[in-house]
């Protein structure tokens, strides 16, 4: 990771990194055609990430999702879906994109968000898979 992109990354909002997890999470399902109606309900979630209050309703919605990275099953027919060697990849970048809006929710802000997003960024680049803009 550059040290300028973690720089970048301090200066976003939490509703700008959750926004900027959400489009890598788009970026890894596009390169590798992943494609199904939970992922589209979970970035659509994870997009609308409050600016201010309504964290906890924000939340508790997307424990709801049938995709919502807490170490639920996903759908069967979504893991299915999915090669068996980008299975992995696959849940750590989901997993990640929704701790970077929850980590912090309850306690102070940490700089955990950034570690997230730099985890799921060197994801996409062990595949190849350019970032988007920030």
């Amino acid at each position: 990771m550059t040290s300028e992109f973690s720089r970048e990354l301090k200066t976003l909002s939490p509703r700008n990194l959750q926004r900027y997890a959400s489009k890598l999470l788009r970026a890894y399902c596009e390169a590798k055609s992943i494609r199904h109606e939970a992922i589209d309900e979970l970035t659509a979630h994870l997009d609308s990430f409050p600016d201010g209050g309504g964290l906890a309703d924000w939340e508790q919605k997307g424990a709801l999702l049938p995709l919502n990275g807490r170490g639920d099953d996903m759908p069967s027919d979504l893991e299915q879906s999915i090669p068996s060697q980008d299975i992995d990849d696959f849940r750590h970048v989901v997993d990640s994109a929704v701790e970077v809006g929850i980590v912090d929710i309850y306690g102070a802000s940490t700089d955990l968000p950034v570690k997230f997003i730099e985890k799921i960024s060197s994801i996409l680049r062990k595949n190849n898979i350019d970032l988007p803009q920030l």
